[in-house]
């Protein structure tokens, strides 16, 4: 659910907790004089407009809830090519392990943590990596882009559109000498 729609649902539900508040005290009794008065004051057109414009607005954050709530998300997935019998879908996840494996790979790389960016064209990449104080960081980071590339396009056929690199940390464990 992105944050727009877990925003509407708190708001939604926020609204409708206090409408229904208010429900419960009119119709128990409690309130019916006042809500008489206000209901039969000479601004009571005013009045009438604005509870539309609210029930309007509460009746059409229902329906986009509900509609959110109904259809399928197909995030998580990538598809890979489409086939007389179907689709051929690989999991983000198992992207970022292939991933993983390619860079572990890669000469100087202590720790990497890819992120599947989806896009209309192909897919983009964003890996974070630990590497070791010792190397040039611009050579293993187009090292690691030209492998991933290759290494996808080979076993997945997926066309990788952008690999961005980020060096989050210099490994600053030294081998043991035994």
């Amino acid at each position: 659910m992105s944050p727009f729609d877990r925003g509407l649902l708190f708001l939604y539900t926020l609204l409708m907790t206090v409408f229904s508040a208010l429900l419960l005290v009119v119709v128990s009794g409690w309130w019916q004089q006042p809500l008489y008065l206000l209901w039969q004051s000479p601004n009571s057109r005013d009045l009438q407009i604005s509870l539309l414009v609210f029930m309007g607005v509460l009746f059409l954050s229902g329906l986009r809830l509900l509609w959110v709530s109904v259809t399928r998300q197909q995030s998580g997935k990538a598809v890979v090519h489409d086939y007389m019998l179907g689709q051929v879908k690989i999991s983000l996840q198992a992207i970022e392990n292939l991933v993983k494996k390619v860079v572990y790979q890669v000469h100087g790389v202590k720790d990497v943590k890819p992120r599947v960016i989806q896009s209309t064209g192909g897919i983009g990449l964003h890996i974070k990596a630990v590497v070791a104080p010792d190397i040039s960081i611009p050579e293993v980071s187009r090292e690691i882009q030209h492998r991933v590339q290759e290494y996808l396009a080979e076993t997945t056929g997926i066309t990788v559109t952008t690999i961005k690199i980020y060096v989050e940390n210099i490994s600053s464990t030294r081998p043991r000498v035994e």
